[in-house]
């Protein structure tokens, strides 16, 4: 029996609560894009083999997921396709779960998402990673709840219940809209233990900040959403990851993570984007439009201006509406 777990990559469009009286952390929202996707083959072997791009990550992975759940027999892993490491398109997330959904059908295991998160550590911060990989288009996950006793402040990141954030909304994205997503060929963003750190070092936001970020994201977005209405949902975008990134620029310097991503961002909105913003901590940027002409001119322009800005990759893509998909052969 053969395996194909192929995952969709996800831009992070923003966390909702830094503050953190109400009792919870974080949330956000955030959108599965058809591309770049993670395809990973799987069968069962005499012993664990991993196989193909980035086969250390693969293996660390299974490793961590066996101790969990052993397999009466070994396993072969081959990673055929990845998703770039560390601009903010979450290849980390998606590489677990495919590789812990993997090894739970060729173990017959009854795990769910979920399960297979928590295993594989995953969902730290946000659920974004494990809901775009269960159901694919937009998603919104309601964040952490704080463990009791617990207080948010600015010197030390409260402790979060050990759970996996609850998937709140999910919804597919229209066909006409279009994602511009930018990758600039400048420093990662953060990941691993200077994510953590920077969680820890950020100053609490301010609850009406919190609450104006919800408001948008309630009473602006999401009924766009499902309306349809592309400018509406872009503007609430916009408006958001300005937000954000004001909450977060104590961690990465700035509103966005260095000066070329906080550029395209305004270059984006002046070439008439709906919306544009920063995915997780960067550098990746995105812009939303609707129709492939009107992508595929800014694209072009994006293309122009990392030329001109240090290089890097600019493409256009659809949001995935299905999220990860298990082939059985």
């Amino acid at each position: 029996m053969k395996v194909i777990v192929r995952t969709p990559a996800r831009l992070h469009l923003g966390i909702l609560d830094t503050n953190g009286e109400l009792g919870r952390l974080y949330g956000g929202i955030g959108v599965a894009i058809q591309h770049p996707r993670l395809v990973l083959e799987a069968e069962s072997d005499d012993e664990l083999v991993c196989e193909g791009l980035d086969a250390e990550r693969v293996s660390a992975f299974a490793q961590r997921f066996l101790q969990r759940y052993p397999l009466p027999h070994g396993a072969r892993l081959n990673l055929k396709a990845s998703i770039p490491s560390h601009v903010g398109l979450g290849s980390g997330t998606q590489l677990a779960l495919a590789t812990g959904m993997a090894l739970a059908c060729l173990g017959n295991l009854k795990l769910t998402v979920p399960d297979i998160a928590l295993t594989m550590q995953r969902g730290i911060h946000s659920g974004i990673g494990t809901a775009t990989f269960q159901y694919g288009g937009f998603v919104m996950d309601g964040g952490h709840r704080i463990a009791a006793k617990a207080t948010g402040g600015s010197v030390e990141e409260p402790p979060l219940d050990n759970t996996v954030p609850p998937t709140l909304f999910h919804y597919p994205v229209p066909e006409t809209w279009w994602f511009v997503i930018a990758v600039p060929n400048v420093a990662p963003g953060f990941s691993g233990e200077k994510e953590s750190s920077a969680f820890s070092s950020m100053p609490k936001t301010p609850a009406w900040l919190a609450e104006k970020i919800s408001r948008l994201v309630l009473m602006q977005m999401l009924p766009a959403l499902i309306e349809e209405e592309l400018l509406s949902f872009g503007q609430a975008l916009t408006e958001i990851q300005r937000l954000v990134g004001d909450c977060f620029a104590s961690a990465q310097g700035g509103r966005f993570a260095n000066s070329v991503s906080d550029m395209l961002v305004e270059y984006f909105l002046n070439l008439g984007a709906a919306g544009a913003g920063q995915s997780s901590w960067g550098p990746t940027v995105y812009a939303l439009t609707e129709g492939e002409s009107s992508a595929g001119q800014i694209e072009h322009q994006a293309h122009e201006f990392l030329n001109m800005h240090g290089g890097g990759e600019a493409f256009r893509v659809h949001a995935d509406n299905q999220g990860a998909q298990l082939e059985i052969i």
